[in-house]
């Protein structure tokens, strides 16, 4: 066990640090997962508001460095069309 006050405290800011992220991680988690069931619910207006909640908590994780801002873009590109192909606003591309 280290016994520097220097490594104890950073092992403190360390594990503060993992639970913020650990939360905000699963803050978008949840998000994603009501979005999907709006979508299999078949309701329009509450995808939509779920989309925003789930872009919302995807751009602030990489704010906080949380997700790298590729993947944050990635995953709110993929949720959106997952969104209007539900819809029918967008014809389904074969992946």
């Amino acid at each position: 066990m280290p016994v520097h006050k220097s490594v104890l405290k950073r092992e403190r800011e360390n594990e503060a640090r993992r639970l913020a992220n650990r939360i905000n991680k699963s803050r978008a988690h949840t998000a994603k997962t009501r979005l999907d069931e709006a979508i299999a619910a078949k309701d329009k207006e509450a995808a939509y508001k779920k989309l925003r909640v789930f872009m919302s908590a995807v751009d602030k994780n990489a704010k906080r460095g949380i997700f790298h801002k590729n993947k944050a873009n990635r995953l709110k590109a993929r949720a959106t069309k997952k969104v209007k192909v539900a819809f029918n606003e967008l014809a389904p591309v074969a992946e």
